[in-house]
């Protein structure tokens, strides 16, 4: 019992530890953290939606209000409670409000993921029989602390994230036979993500047509349910906010997969997902392999623990395990038609793995009981995990420097908040893609934070700028002389990896003890000074980064540049191409992942 509720405390823990060291955003998460900035800053009346990001920044399709209204309406109360100790959370900076919303969302998923292995011991039948104590729970928790994206991105406002926790909710209804999670899905499929209604229908056919286990109307009943609440809930909520008639997810499935656009953003071929992605997910692939096996036994029996031996009584979570893994393949193979590839679009597969791999592991331990070689095994399946642990943390940590444009907003905030001269910052698209949100900016009326991207519109307030943050130095700007602007800062970004210092340092500690002894005396000295400087160094060591993002100030004035009319515009600066900067910037933040 203790050590369920250590595993649960470590899943929660390393949501929040990820959270606090990689505390900036990425670009996919760009809309819906300023959604919930422009909800808790200016209100959902229509004298306020005037000030809303989107209706500058509108995206390619549109995206639904109603993750980030709930998350607002979770963190506006305590943002007042704060309010009555004199702590004022949206005044200046707002760096801590993104912080507790990222939490809310965070813990909002550790959260189901716990009641999911709730649900996973409630249907272990197998222990109950022969009256053991369940560690079904326990094992599947114990496998989702491992693991390195899921809790990463668990407390971002992905759109993919948000949805988690009620993707979660119905699968843990659907374990237990109650077919009210197939609504779930088709709601959450219709509002915030279209694939997970592709996941729920293939349980539906798999559960009914494959195992026979329910009645095929009655499923597309619970489905038809689910999708009428969520297109009503969201053509009202969303039409409101986008001022015109839409169903977002309707949008984006046209634009990404009937008209194909999803292309734009990169193609790879058919078998990714199973030949690259999982092994992504899950590394090393110790949960592939366990959840192989989980796959053979079936924990929910079909005989009763409280009726006679005799009594046949069939459960309505027989095969539930073997349902949902054979959905998750089957929905996996699917996915695999549409060109475009992503983790996030099969991360709801990774608590099935995960369950089903758990089933494997309590399995082992219940038979290792009387065999000494499974106890081997399970000290083997244990000892990679733990190493698999290790890895996450690692993994977190080198993910913590993909966010320079965050870093160099929190630069500029600190040099600029002893001005009382108004004050322009532009930003350009680089540094607005890799951390920077509504959130970060100083809510002060004499500093304007500018993020225009077209060339045109920059060129006609450029010479009002004062500091500027940009991804090129400021060689690379045209008409621009070089000693009108001064150097404040080059922030850095992950760039890679070198085993070369780790080799000179296992060269100079040949042996294993001395290696040993000379990282137990930091420690040690750490301990005493308060002084972590010597570790760090050693472990950023192998960490090879690059100055990604330059802030300049303005110490010099440059004759404005006009423009005559039909003639063409002298850009101020080569604007990059958007969609190619995006990809490039993309993988330049998930290159943890590759």
């Amino acid at each position: 019992m203790a050590l369920g509720y250590f595993f649960k405390a470590a899943l929660l823990l390393s949501i929040v530890f990820h959270l606090v060291i990689s505390p900036y955003t990425k670009v996919e998460e760009s809309f819906n953290i300023q959604a919930i900035h422009d909800i808790l800053n200016y209100g959902i009346w229509p004298d306020g939606l005037a000030n809303y990001d989107h209706i500058s920044f509108p995206g390619v399709v549109p995206r639904t209000f109603i993750g980030s209204l709930v998350v607002s309406g979770i963190a506006y109360p305590i943002i007042k409670v704060f309010g009555l100790f004199g702590l004022d959370l949206l005044e200046g900076d707002q760096s801590e409000v993104q912080l507790l919303v990222r939490l809310i969302i965070g813990l909002c998923n550790g959260w189901m993921i716990i009641k999911l292995a709730s649900s996973l011991k409630d249907i272990d039948f197998v222990s109950k029989r022969s009256r053991e104590k369940s560690v079904l729970g326990d094992c599947f928790v114990f496998l989702m602390v491992t693991q390195f994206h899921i809790l990463y991105y668990s407390s971002r406002t992905l759109p993919n994230f948000l949805a988690l926790p009620l993707v979660n909710h119905a699968l843990g209804k659907l374990l237990k036979g109650d077919l009210s999670g197939l609504t779930w899905l088709a709601f959450v499929g219709i509002v915030f993500r279209i694939e997970v209604g592709v996941l729920a229908v293939v349980i539906a056919v798999i559960s009914s047509i494959g195992f026979g286990q329910s009645s095929i109307f009655i499923n597309l009943l619970m489905l038809f349910a689910g999708t009428i609440a969520g297109l009503a809930l969201s053509f009202s909520v969303d039409s409101y906010f986008w001022g015109e008639l839409t169903i977002p997810e309707l949008v984006s499935l046209k634009y990404n997969v009937v008209d194909g656009k999803s292309a734009n953003w990169g193609v790879e071929p058919f078998n990714a997902y199973f030949s690259v992605y999982l092994t992504k997910l899950f590394r090393p692939p110790i949960i592939l392999y366990l959840s192989a096996f989980g796959f053979m036994s079936d924990p929910s029996t079909e005989t009763s623990p409280v009726e006679k031996p005799g009594d046949k009584v069939t459960r309505p979570s027989k095969n539930s395990i073997r349902i949902l893994m054979s959905s998750a393949l089957i929905y996996i193979l699917i996915m695999s038609f549409q060109g475009h590839k992503e983790l996030r679009f099969i991360i709801y597969t990774v608590p099935i793995f995960t369950m089903s791999g758990g089933n494997a592991l309590s399995g082992f331990i219940r038979k290792s009981k009387g065999s000494l070689s499974t106890k081997l095994l399970v000290f083997l399946i244990i000892a990679v995990s733990l190493a698999a642990n290790l890895l996450s943390i690692f993994s977190g940590y080198i993910s913590s420097f993909n966010y320079p444009g965050g870093e160099a907003l929190e630069f500029v905030n600190e040099y600029v908040s002893q001005s009382n001269e108004p004050l322009i910052v532009h930003m350009d698209v680089a540094t607005c893609m890799t951390g920077v949100t509504r959130f970060g900016e100083l809510h002060d009326d004499f500093i304007t934070y500018d993020k225009t991207e077209d060339s045109q519109k920059l060129n006609e307030i450029w010479n009002a700028v004062d500091i500027l943050v940009t991804s090129h130095p400021i060689e690379e700007y045209k008409n621009e002389d070089v000693n009108d602007w001064k150097k404040l800062k080059a922030v850095k970004a992950f760039k890679g990896y070198s085993l070369y210092p780790i080799m000179l340092l296992i060269q100079k500690h040949r042996s294993p003890k001395d290696l040993a002894g000379f990282f137990m005396d930091l420690v040690v000295e750490a301990y005493h000074t308060k002084d972590l400087t010597q570790l760090k160094e050693i472990l950023n060591s192998p960490i090879v980064l690059t100055d990604y993002i330059f802030v300049y100030e303005r110490v010099g004035k440059t004759e404005f540049l006009k423009v005559e009319e039909d003639k063409e515009v002298d850009e101020v600066v080569e604007e990059p191409d958007f969609d190619k900067l995006k990809d490039e910037l993309n993988e330049q933040i998930d290159s943890i992942e590759n």
